[in-house]
C-alpha cells in the first residue's frame, strides 16, 4: 500500500492509473486513512534522508495513531465530490512543495511542442503549408501573416486558428494569442480541441493576475478530459 501511495505521488504511475487509485481513495476507507498518515508523516519529515524515510514513516504513523486516537473525527463520506474535495486539500500543499515551477512547465511543453509543427510531406503546397514552413524557419512573423490572412478569407479554419494562436503565442503577443485560443475552444466538431489547454498556458505565461480564470480551464481540460489533459493535471497541482 505505501509503495502505491509513493507512485502516485511521484507521478510513476499512468494516467488509468492515477485515477483509478483517486477512486479508490474515495470507495477504500483503509487506503484513505494510511493516506493521511503518510501525508503527516511526509510534511512533517521532509528533511529525512530518503533511505530513513520508510522506517521514520512508520514510526511516525504510529505515534500520531496512538496521540490523535479519539480526537480526530472519523471521515464522514458524505459524497464522492465532497470527499475528493476533502483529500485534495489534505495534500495539496504538500504537492505544491515538490512539484516543478508553473512557469517552468509551461515552457517546457512550448519548447517540446511549438518549436516545429508538423508540415504535410506530400508535395503540395498551400497557404497553410507554407505557414507552417515559415514557422519552422523561425520565420514567426512571416508565418502569422500566411495564416491570419488564411483567415481572412474562412475565418472558420479550426487549423488557421490554431496555428495562428500558437505563433502569437511563440511571438509574445498573449492578448492576440488568447483571442486565437478562445476562438478554437468554441468549435464543437473538432475529434480533438485544444483550444481551452492552450488559453490556460497563455494565461499562465502572460502572469495573468485572474488565476480563477487559469485554474478554471484546466480543471475543464481535465474534467472533461480534453486534448492537454495530462499536463494540465501537473499545472494545476503546482499553479499557486
Amino acid at each position: 500500500m505505501l509503495e502505491q501511495i509513493e507512485k502516485y505521488l511521484n507521478q510513476e504511475t499512468s494516467l488509468s492509473e492515477r485515477q483509478g487509485f483517486e477512486n479508490q481513495l474515495l470507495t477504500n476507507k483503509e487506503l484513505a486513512k494510511e493516506f493521511a498518515f503518510y501525508m503527516q508523516a511526509k510534511v512533517a519529515n521532509q528533511e529525512i534522508g530518503k533511505e530513513k524515510r520508510k522506517a521514520e514513516f512508520e514510526e511516525l504513523r504510529k505515534e500520531i495513531s496512538n496521540r490523535s486516537a479519539g480526537k480526530i473525527k472519523p471521515m464522514i463520506w458524505i459524497s464522492g465530490i465532497a470527499a475528493s474535495i476533502i483529500l485534495a486539500l489534505g495534500f495539496w500543499w504538500f504537492l505544491t512543495l515538490n512539484s516543478p515551477k508553473t512557469d517552468t512547465l509551461a515552457d517546457t511543453y512550448i519548447q517540446e511542442h511549438f518549436e516545429n509543427l508538423p508540415v504535410k510531406m506530400d508535395g503540395n503546397t498551400d497557404s497553410l503549408q507554407i505557414g507552417l514552413r515559415l514557422f519552422n524557419e523561425q520565420k514567426l512573423s512571416e508565418a502569422q501573416t500566411i495564416f491570419e490572412d488564411i483567415l481572412q478569407r474562412k475565418n472558420s479554419d479550426s487549423e488557421a486558428i490554431k496555428y495562428a494562436g500558437i505563433t502569437a503565442l511563440r511571438l509574445k503577443k498573449y492578448d492576440k494569442a488568447i483571442g486565437y485560443f478562445q476562438s478554437l475552444s468554441r468549435q464543437k466538431n473538432l475529434y480533438s480541441n485544444p483550444g481551452k489547454f492552450y488559453q490556460a498556458l497563455t494565461l499562465i505565461k502572460q502572469h495573468s493576475a485572474n488565476k480563477k480564470e487559469v485554474k478554471f480551464l484546466l480543471k475543464a481540460v481535465i474534467d472533461n478530459n480534453l486534448e492537454g489533459n495530462s499536463e494540465a493535471r501537473k499545472l494545476i497541482i503546482s499553479y499557486q
